[in-house]
């Protein structure tokens, strides 16, 4: 609460909106509408925890809320982090969003002493992983690839806390808009590199696409949604890691497979034998046959847990800590080096995505994917 409570503070410099003799208005206006303007519904909180509460919404759906007894009641003062409007009975109405993001709103009694104000997350196109407290079986490769002794083990964890998790990779329209007023490396833009997974150069035509991982959109999402970074950049090729920092990452290995697999614990969500046509339900299998490169997220069903692509699409990369300070992004699906990548990426090696027009043969499954991103965050 700290770091979100130093954000707020600043935006105090903000105008206040007018009293109607009851209550204070303060609504700040941290960007311009950048969408036609949707309309607003209540919603149920996906989660409570005192005098926090937690929303989850698709994007672009506005959001109303208004005092609750026993929560948000008395004169006080709302402050969101986003678009919003306030009515005569005291109900502040937040505008939806196109990109994949949180909303922090607090009703504060007492704009001087924001530690005692209730607070409303509002989860754009994320959701809550319930995880604290439970059991889990991951499975992890043994050995190299080429060894005839490869074999692959499991082990149990239990998790201490919950995960705010993107429903979807990380798309090009986020990252577009992530990048704005940021410094960037302009040869690791959207679609450097990578341009042969897209059916077109032109980044307006593939919004809804898979963007290439590009580390700093972490640190610039959570820069934008008032949190702190976990990544400390002073250059942009020299960066720490801050494990203790309440903004988004990637998830680590254990966190991944529990993802990936909603929970089972299994080698797939649905067993532990690969069937295609239980993959078939969750990705393109003809992927990889077609050479097609990536497709928009959302086109297949979500895991029970609710995330897309989650077994296709881009590959999704994960954070290994070597201390608190070092970090190295991986892909869990990876053979560089011949490393056995346990049986479930054996399987799903056969149907990864490939750059558009590639000849297909035996080294090809050897080929890197295209490196996405699913960011998540620890649910505070």
């Amino acid at each position: 609460m700290k770091k979100i409570i130093s954000l707020l503070l600043i935006c105090l410099s903000c105008s206040f909106g007018e009293e109607n003799g009851l209550k204070n208005y303060y609504v700040t206006q941290k960007e311009k509408n950048i969408t036609v303007r949707q309309s607003y519904k209540t919603v149920n909180p996906r989660k409570t925890v005192g005098r926090k509460k937690w929303y989850e919404v698709d994007w672009n759906q506005g959001v109303k809320l208004c005092p609750e007894k026993d929560f948000n009641t008395g004169n006080g003062t709302w402050i969101v982090n986003g678009t919003s409007h306030v009515d005569s009975l005291n109900c502040v109405y937040v505008d939806g969003s196109p990109y994949t993001r949180s909303i922090l709103v607090l009703f504060a009694r007492d704009r001087n002493d924001l530690k005692d104000a209730d607070s409303s997350w509002i989860l754009i196109n994320q959701t809550i992983i319930d995880l604290k407290g439970k059991n889990f079986i991951v499975y992890k490769g043994i050995g190299r690839i080429d060894d005839r002794y490869v074999k692959d083990t499991s082990y149990a964890v239990r998790m201490e806390y919950d995960l705010i998790v993107d429903k979807t990779e990380l798309r090009v329209r986020d990252a577009l808009w992530l990048r704005k007023g940021e410094k960037v490396n302009e040869k690791q833009s959207v679609l450097a590199f990578n341009s042969d997974y897209y059916p077109s150069s032109d980044s307006l035509e593939v919004l809804d696409y898979p963007s290439k991982y590009y580390q700093y959109y972490l640190s610039f999402r959570s820069k934008k949604d008032g949190l702190e970074s976990v990544l400390n950049c002073p250059k942009l090729t020299q960066c720490s890691y801050n494990k203790s920092a309440n903004g988004y990452r990637l998830p680590y290995y254990d966190e991944w497979y529990i993802l990936q697999n909603a929970g089972q614990s299994k080698v797939f969500s649905w067993g532990n034998e690969f069937v295609e046509d239980s993959l078939k339900k969750y990705a393109d299998i003809h992927c990889a046959k077609n050479v097609s490169g990536l497709y928009p997220v959302k086109r297949y069903a979500p895991n029970q847990y609710g995330l897309y692509d989650t077994y296709g699409n881009a590959y999704e990369t994960y954070f290994v800590l070597y201390d608190d300070n070092d970090y190295l992004a991986v892909n869990p699906c990876s053979i560089s080096g011949f490393k056995n990548p346990g049986k479930a990426c054996r399987e799903l090696l056969r149907y990864k995505c490939l750059r558009r027009n590639t000849i297909v043969n035996n080294a090809t499954f050897k080929m890197p994917g295209f490196q996405g991103l699913r960011m998540v965050r620890k649910l505070e």
